[in-house]
């Protein structure tokens, strides 16, 4: 089945975007109007998981075992990276608490706040971003979006295998139902379900969308204004626009998704040179390991802040009134910016490694288990 490198493209470069986002240097391109809301691209990965598992599954899913196979594959997708980062920060804990018996104190003590005890079993159980009495953004805070994700693969799942013919028309209801509750600021479920529920079933539109038009693509000069013009107008609701941007923005993403999938413009041509389909397939190693990365730079300047006397650390007011947010600071731009340029290259590098040993291993893990499980379905038939 044909892959879309260029979208590929995209989301690896949206990947990186959250790695500046989520950097807090005080000097650096970090405090840019369109880095400071660049986690809004998590809108995009949920309409392009939507218009990709539409593409590859609508009319697949008609037995119990197809139905299975969806969902395992699915979980061992994202699995493998969700748990080895999750442990990642529960041994990190595990290593300030004895820290602390020596009197080595950090920001906030062991086991506390976003990564309290409590909120472990959610975390495994990918609902933390489901309900409200659970922090969404606690450990591995990216991971509210596999939180998300997963059991909206499991309602696409469903809705296919159970009733197929109506699948259609229950995933546009879906979507409209998900833009009216972000549109009335809806209580019924978490802003995180309903921004994903809208983005991933718009995803799903598109690709019927672009099924219709694929064979009509805009010629080369055309597809280049539209790419342009897609991406511009992204650019402009980032930097000029007032939160929340979730509905313009998901509107934005899914026309952009369109536009691309024709992979016909200068811009698609562009993307489509080798480093960025490389980049695109490390998409959700960066996005599941950069937090983890950042957390370990940051601690480390800590310790250097705290023991070295060096000022690297300085408290800003956050969004939220009342609230503080730490940033680095080296005391210089020039070194700010070369600070945030080292973070970006080891989020990479660091990604290369997950991938290789822990993604890609996950995911062949997956296709070996059911295969097993299919030989021994077979053989007790």
């Amino acid at each position: 089945m044909k892959r879309f490198p260029v979208l590929d493209s995209l989301r690896g470069l949206c990947a990186l975007t959250l790695i500046v986002h989520h950097s807090h240097i005080e000097r650096s391109i970090t405090e840019l109007s369109f880095f400071r809301h660049a986690s809004q691209f998590a809108g995009f990965f949920f309409a392009l998981s939507g218009f990709l598992i539409y593409r590859r599954y609508v009319g697949t899913l008609s037995t119990p075992r197809h139905l299975g196979d969806f969902m395992l594959g699915r979980m061992f997708r994202v699995m493998p990276l969700h748990l080895a980062a999750l442990l990642f920060f529960i041994a990190f804990e595990g290593l300030k608490l004895v820290m602390e018996r020596y009197g080595l104190l950090l920001n906030f003590p062991a086991f506390s706040g976003d990564r309290a005890p409590g909120e472990i079993l959610p975390n495994v159980l990918l609902i933390q971003a489901w309900w409200p009495g659970f922090n969404a953004l606690s450990f591995n805070y990216p991971s509210w979006w596999v939180s998300v994700v997963f059991y909206l693969w499991l309602v696409f799942g469903v809705v296919c295998y159970a009733v197929p013919r109506m699948a259609r028309l229950i995933f546009t209801a879906l979507g409209a139902l998900a833009f009216i509750g972000l549109f009335a600021d809806s209580d019924l479920l978490t802003r995180y379900v309903l921004w994903g529920a809208a983005c991933f079933f718009a995803g799903t539109v598109t690709y019927r969308l672009y099924a219709r038009l694929r064979d009509v693509a805009p010629g080369r000069v055309l597809a280049s204004v539209l790419e342009l013009g897609v991406l511009v107008a992204i650019i402009w609701v980032m930097v000029e626009g007032e939160a929340p941007l979730t509905i313009e923005l998901a509107v934005l993403f899914c026309l952009a998704i369109l536009v691309f999938a024709w992979e016909a413009g200068i811009v698609s041509r562009l993307l489509q040179v080798r480093v960025f389909p490389a980049l695109g397939r490390l998409w959700l190693s960066i996005y599941l390991t950069h937090a983890a990365v950042i957390f370990v730079i940051a601690t480390g300047l800590t310790v250097a802040a705290k023991f070295g006397g060096y000022p690297l650390l300085v408290d800003r007011p956050g969004e939220t009134p009342g609230s503080l947010v730490r940033y680095l600071s080296t005391g210089s731009a020039l070194n700010d910016n070369l600070l945030m340029l080292l973070v970006v290259v080891a989020v990479v590098v660091v990604s290369m490694l997950v991938h290789r040993f822990i993604e890609v291993p996950g995911m062949r893990f997956g296709v070996g288990f059911r295969s097993r499980s299919r030989s021994r379905s077979g053989a007790s038939a």
